[in-house]
């Protein structure tokens, strides 16, 4: 293991430091504490011209007693922009990737603890590291009632994961993707609970709820805009349960939850409700096409917006039923023959009826609707063939089109 510590310049105190753990030592420096408990480490300590000049001869001496790989790291001031990413730099070209790291922040001077933190979120994803701790020798939290003073250290490890739900929360309010967060919430509650059966039931309230998170982010991915409208009423229960979970448990999620379930909101709806209230299932799918595109989603929006227009056709047309496999065809196969004929004649297109008694005619809006129907079949082709045809659309242009053709489709009037 390698342990990264840092050295300050200012008076040093005999100080009596206790570990999360219980384990305790007295030393002016909280890095001779931690070349006791892990003598085998590699540790870098990192210091300035002023810390090296008044303390590091008497830091060594202490820490070689108990670990033989101490290496200095001469650090500058930071005292502009330019020596905090010296600094920075020289943490990460001290870590080697995958290592197993342990910070310690309890003397650094001015932003050093500062620049540590954010390094070791950084070194995470970057070198890959197994990061062991993040420690903090609160000096000023200290017992004066006893001499040497004792210090509890702070184990600040749990803070570097706010870094993650921040990166989570980042991917779901820009994508709509919460499976991050839904990862995030699994991690917070993976420990086990074998003499708390109350907060078993929590931690498994919350994975719950992280499950349907991750169901609704897939049937959004796949295009399952049904599924979706389901997978969204089930993951509203599941958050509106875990409450007091989350609380206890996830409290970094506690802000989101909320934001969550108003981004979901507007197109929740249960399998039963879809089949009593087929019009009401369609209003939500098209607002799922506005969603899409919100999030550029652009590919997502354009197949859900063409097959809309043949589930809203369906309804106009007094079918009840929109995933019926033959009626779904013959009322596409109509509305393909209508507009080959609108390209031959000039916008005209023959009539066609119905078992419900009804014709293409009497559709309000139809003309337009076919219109829409080929342009939104276009841009889909397009999309999906990526770009493999003589005549595709240049990117800018393509998201311009996109963007005009499911404003158009909001305009269409509702059975």
């Amino acid at each position: 293991m390698k342990i990264l510590t840092f050295l300050g310049a200012g008076t040093a105190y005999i100080t009596t430091y206790v570990m999360p753990d219980g384990r305790e030592h007295t030393a002016p420096f909280f890095g001779v504490a931690l070349a006791r408990f892990y003598p085998d480490a590699d540790i870098r300590v990192f210091v300035t011209q002023g810390a090296r000049q008044a303390h590091w001869g008497d830091f060594l001496r202490q820490a070689e007693d108990y670990a033989d790989y101490i290496t200095p790291v001469d650090l500058s001031d930071g005292e502009n922009e330019e020596q905090l990413w010296q600094i920075f730099e020289a943490v990460v070209e001290n870590v080697g990737d995958g290592e197993e790291v342990l910070f310690d922040i309890t003397h650094g001077f001015r932003s050093l603890p500062f620049l540590s933190f954010l390094a070791a979120a950084y070194l995470r994803v970057v070198k890959n590291i197994e990061l062991q701790g993040v420690l903090y020798g609160n000096f000023e939290a200290r017992d004066r009632s006893v001499e040497p003073h004792r210090a509890p250290v702070l184990d600040m490890t749990r803070f570097v994961g706010l870094l993650d739900w921040m990166i989570a929360a980042d991917r779901f309010t820009r994508f709509g993707d919460a499976r991050d967060l839904a990862e995030r919430l699994r991690a917070a509650t993976s420990r086990h609970y074998p003499a708390n059966p109350k907060a078993g039931r929590q931690a498994k309230g919350i994975r719950l709820a992280a499950n349907a998170m991750d169901e609704v982010s897939l049937a959004l991915r796949l295009i399952r805009p049904a599924e979706t409208m389901t997978a969204i009423e089930t993951l509203q229960s599941r958050l509106a349960d875990g409450v007091e979970a989350i609380h206890n448990y996830a409290r970094p999620f506690r802000p989101l939850a909320q934001q969550v379930t108003d981004t979901y909101a507007p197109l929740a709806m249960g399998s039963k409700a879809q089949m009593q209230n087929p019009v009401g299932a369609l209003a939500r799918e098209r607002r799922m096409v506005s969603w899409y595109l919100e999030r550029r989603q652009y590919v997502q929006a354009m197949a859900i917006a063409r097959e809309w227009i043949i589930s809203w056709a369906l309804l106009q047309l007094g079918f009840d039923d929109v995933l019926e496999k033959d009626m779904r065809e013959e009322v596409e196969k109509a509305i393909g023959r209508a507009n080959a004929q609108r390209r031959e004649q000039h916008g005209a297109f023959g009539n066609r009826y119905f078992e419900t008694r009804k014709s293409l005619n009497d559709i309000p809006q139809i003309a337009r609707a076919l219109k829409l129907y080929e342009e939104i079949g276009s841009a889909r082709n397009d999309l999906l063939h990526a770009g493999k045809r003589p005549s595709a659309m240049k990117a800018g242009a393509m998201e311009r089109k996109i963007k005009e053709l499911c404003d158009a489709l909001q305009s269409l009037p509702l059975p």
